[in-house]
């Protein structure tokens, strides 16, 4: 008996030890979540200063900062139509400090077009939606020019016609591919290097038309220059009350827009990307940021995180068979 108890007692002693040692271990790992953020943060935008993405990310990184009580800093990665900023941060800790600002181009687009994107969707987790941004076919506000969407696909229908895009594979290619394959038509791409040169010659009638931005195009239709007769969206833009939507205009099927949001890399802690999720909400919530994107033309994304990403599957093999039908490649 004496020698069964001793034994049952080194089995416990045995036992507390191992118990001890496993809480050892796992105490380290959850004091940082616990203590996070104990520096800055830093987020990062693949695109250059003063571009859309960049306003966007210096507003929510303002008010993020006073959320966690740390500063938020942005860090413009450019280069590679985005790759370089998408690996960058893919290949980051998961520990929270280092996001990215992306959306559907960078995402989906991408990595479809361009064989040196070593990244995919699944190399991010979700830390909050943030925004939505259909588009508007255009044409120049001239007496010759279509009234209405019906008119605009008659005339391609009937004569040589081209559309002007910011450049080849960007969103506003895509979006007017969409369009023309919808309606049945085909037309001729004239690339530019940017909305701004895209905008100009369609007001000087070298092309047709053009699918682009509110954001890039609205201060042209205010001054009368531009005319708007379809925006991609699942309902009417505030701004533009009377324009229809595609579906409106005869052309029904899934909205064409940009959405976009904040990513960590896979395999942050939950609680650090509840804290996060928590800061971003908070920022959309401030009444400047509700104002700036109401300039802009941009609508808040809200949504939760899983349908957030459900909503990227979902499109990505549209973007992606799109890709391939016209045969973009970046390489």
């Amino acid at each position: 008996m004496h020698c069964q108890c001793g034994a049952r007692r080194g089995a416990l002693r045995t036992l507390g030890t191992a118990l001890a040692a496993t809480l050892a271990l796992a105490l380290p790992a959850a004091a940082p979540a616990a203590d996070w953020p104990a520096r800055p943060v830093t987020l990062v935008v693949p695109q250059g200063a003063g571009s859309g993405s960049d306003v966007v990310a210096r507003l929510l990184a303002v008010h993020m900062g006073t959320a966690l009580g740390q500063s938020v800093v942005v860090d413009n990665r450019t280069g590679g139509g985005g790759i370089i900023a998408h690996q960058a941060v893919a290949r980051a800790q998961p520990d929270g400090y280092t996001l990215l600002l992306s959306s559907t181009a960078q995402l989906l687009v991408v990595p479809a077009m361009n064989s040196a994107a070593r990244y995919q969707l699944d190399d991010f987790a979700p830390v909050a939606p943030v925004l939505r941004a259909p588009f508007a076919i255009l044409v120049a506000n001239t007496p010759a020019a279509p009234k209405t969407l019906r008119d605009l696909v008659e005339q391609v229908r009937s004569q040589p016609a081209a559309y002007a895009s910011a450049g080849t594979g960007t969103m506003t290619h895509l979006g007017s591919e969409i369009f023309l394959r919808r309606a049945g038509l085909k037309a001729t791409h004239v690339p530019y290097k940017g909305s701004g040169a895209a905008l100009t010659d369609l007001i000087g009638g070298q092309v047709l038309f053009a699918t682009d931005s509110l954001t890039a195009a609205l201060t042209h239709v205010r001054s009368g220059k531009l005319r708007v007769l379809a925006v991609t969206g699942d309902q009417r833009e505030a701004s533009l009350p009377e324009v229809p939507t595609l579906a409106e205009a005869g052309l029904p099927g899934e909205p064409i827009a940009v959405i976009g949001g904040v990513f960590a890399p896979k395999g942050m802690p939950r609680e650090v990307g509840d804290k996060l999720a928590a800061a971003v909400d908070a920022a959309m919530r401030q009444p400047e940021v509700v104002q700036r994107f109401a300039a802009m033309e941009t609508g808040m994304l809200r949504m939760g995180n899983e349908a957030f990403l459900a909503q990227l599957r979902k499109e990505a093999p549209a973007w992606q068979a799109l890709v391939r039908q016209l045969d973009l490649k970046a390489d």
